[in-house]
């Protein structure tokens, strides 16, 4: 019995049955995912594994934020004192931002599996974040109710389908603090709205160019164009080995 079936069979035997995922094919550009060996099994809570297999789950969508490679997919993220290794690290983005978070309101647009939401979940008054990926939402939810985090909230939302001003609803009052849009807008055709629409909602806009270096260049183009003042953080994304030139900005009224 191979590592997978005994995997299978321990998570079974506790009433609980890990989502299948690809094998290892590098040659299609993909590695074998992070799976629960019985060594892990053993001892760990039955709500840590659910939420440690849904977070496995989002990695199934083959897309480039899928971060299969990574033990915990996106983000890395801290589960009942243990910390789980994923392609980006929200503590080491948030570093030099210079933003005060307390009892701010958050609209994390693009969200992922909610890792920056998560890390500011204890300073914030509320979070919310979205993003069209249900494999995502689905296990930030499960997170949400894994760390009790009643103050965070997580909704499906497609960019480039749906009317923007739909987002309005999902917060919990008119506008925000600040919207985070985080390497986002290489994947929407529409980006120049969706900053409208941030600018809309809120004073101040965390923002992360992605693309190609000529598709970056326009995105802080109408950043400058669009705000009174953008700040360059970071002119790289260090926390991410596999793709450092990103650029994060802090965007003003």
């Amino acid at each position: 019995m191979n590592t997978r079936e005994l995997v299978k069979k321990a998570l079974k035997s506790a009433g609980y049955q890990i989502s299948r995922l690809p094998d290892s094919d590098e040659s299609k550009g993909y590695h074998p995912s992070f799976v629960l060996t019985p060594k892990d099994v053993e001892g760990m809570d039955r709500n840590t594994r659910r939420v440690l297999n849904l977070i496995n789950y989002t990695k199934t969508s083959n897309s480039s934020y899928s971060a299969q490679p990574y033990e915990n997919a996106y983000h890395s993220i801290e589960l009942n004192g243990v910390t789980y290794a994923g392609q980006r690290d929200p503590k080491g983005r948030f570093e030099e931002v210079g933003f005060d978070f307390t009892n701010k309101s958050v609209l994390d647009i693009g969200c992922n599996q909610g890792g920056m939401i998560f890390e500011l979940a204890d300073k914030i008054s509320h979070g919310v974040g979205i993003d069209y990926d249900q494999r995502m939402i689905n296990a930030a939810n499960r997170l949400r109710s894994y760390r009790k985090a009643s103050n965070v909230d997580f909704f499906v939302f497609d960019l480039e389908t749906e009317n923007l001003n739909l987002i309005d609803n999902f917060l919990p009052n008119q506008r925000v603090d600040i919207v985070f849009l985080l390497s986002v807008c290489m994947w929407i055709k529409d980006w120049h709205s969706v900053i409208d629409k941030a600018l809309e909602l809120a004073d101040h806009l965390l923002f992360e160019s992605n693309g190609t270096p000529e598709q970056q260049d326009e995105q802080e183009a109408y950043l400058q164009k669009t705000y009174g003042t953008v700040t360059m953080i970071r002119d790289s994304s260090p926390d991410d080995e596999r793709q450092k030139s990103r650029k994060l900005y802090l965007c003003n009224t």
